[in-house]
């Protein structure tokens, strides 16, 4: 197939893969202006499509060979290094200054041939661009596998897999100029394989804002936007639908919080839900979850857990609740909770039952004066009465 293109034909489509993925990045630069490096990216495949333009000239006889080849191979390997330069902002979300450094290879490759004239020479040229070209995708794609662990999005796989065909592409010119009979493929082949690649980027990379936005309205949508923590919404969506033997589910429920929002003011009471949804959240583990389900009340899952594991846990954070420090116009705000828990034994419950066994638990410890900690207990078995007994009585 691509042995029947001509070369302006391929150059034709090398530009345009080029300014396809420059207007995609400028629309997502237009879309999501708090995603960095969008307008780096852009910019980098303009260069790319400029660069392209000006060998297209110069295949075509229009520009003096000097001129085109120095330019275009300057432009082009400049392009990529501001396309990884862009991407590591998009992936990371954070700017390095000592990224830009990496515009001295473009800039030394300009120097070398002003020096060499090598780059006159197509094959030395081709091989020198390509193999820049190789190395700047190829640290784009560990750039984006590398931030997974901060922001772990399904399109990341895709993406970095994308980048790493296209350095792989560029490599295989470089090997098809070199040594050309030790390839399955020609390099008019892989050079056109490149181009489809290309696309591909810029696709992905699509993919990959579209699923960052999405993320973020989920986070948005089961946070509570107080306390950062979870709300009643997500901590739901965390509890098992079934199979709780073993696992304990508290209810937690500051006490007196409304007088001291009537005391101290709303702004006060907002600063002791913070600092305690904060102190039960660094003391957790990471098998827990902790959510406020609305107002002054808490919930609290623990998976895997007993009752007398449950009682210490709820009992260190009741404790540690009373030594916080939140203080409103030189007056420290004195705090406590009281927590009512439950733990799943052999009989199957709805997360409703159990949460209304916490409640109840909950209850108790309130109507034993507050600042407390009660499992919950069935109620004691109804004996069924004798009437032949309690007709001889």
């Amino acid at each position: 197939m691509t042995a029947q293109l001509d070369l302006a034909t391929v150059l034709l489509l090398h530009k345009s893969s080029f300014l396809v993925g420059a207007l995609c990045f400028l629309y997502l630069r237009w879309q999501s202006p708090r995603n960095e490096g969008l307008g780096i990216l852009a910019i980098g495949f303009l260069s790319l499509a400029l660069a392209s333009t000006l060998a297209g000239y110069g295949e075509q006889k229009l520009l003096p060979a000097f001129l085109w080849t120095l330019s275009s191979f300057t432009l082009g390997l400049g392009g990529y290094a501001l396309f990884w330069i862009g991407l590591r902002r998009l992936s990371g979300q954070r700017r390095r200054r000592a990224d830009w450094l990496a515009l001295a290879i473009p800039v030394t490759g300009a120097v070398a041939g002003l020096i060499t004239h090598f780059h006159v020479v197509n094959y030395a040229r081709a091989s020198a661009f390509n193999t820049g070209a190789f190395l700047f995708l190829a640290a784009s794609a560990f750039a984006v596998i590398a931030d997974r662990k901060s922001e772990p999005l399904p399109a990341r796989a895709i993406f970095a897999a994308s980048l790493a065909v296209g350095a792989g592409l560029c490599l295989t010119v470089v090997v098809g100029l070199l040594k050309p009979d030790i390839l399955p493929i020609t390099t008019t082949y892989a050079f056109f394989l490149l181009i489809i690649s290309h696309f591909a980027i810029a696709l992905f990379a699509l993919v990959l804002v579209k699923e960052r936005a999405e993320a973020a309205l989920r986070r948005t949508a089961d946070t509570d936007m107080l306390t950062g923590i979870g709300n009643r919404r997500w901590f739901l969506s965390q509890l098992p639908r079934s199979g709780w033997k073993g696992d304990a589910l508290a209810v937690m429920d500051l006490d007196f919080f409304k007088r001291i929002n009537d005391r101290f003011g709303h702004q006060a009471g907002d600063q002791v839900l913070i600092a305690f949804a904060e102190l039960v959240r660094t003391n957790l583990r990471a098998t827990d979850c902790f959510a406020r389900l609305g107002g002054e009340e808490f919930g609290l899952y623990l998976p895997k857990t007993n009752e007398a594991r449950a009682r210490a846990i709820v009992e260190r954070l009741r404790l540690a609740t009373e030594q916080l420090d939140v203080h409103c116009d030189g007056q420290r705000i004195a705090i406590s909770v009281s927590i009512g828990f439950v733990v799943g034994r052999g009989v199957e419950h709805s997360w409703e039952e159990l949460f209304s066994m916490a409640d109840a638990a909950l209850y108790q410890a309130k109507d034993a004066g507050r600042n407390g900690v009660v499992a919950y207990a069935p109620p004691p078995a109804l004996f069924a009465i004798d009437l032949s007994i309690a007709r001889a009585g």
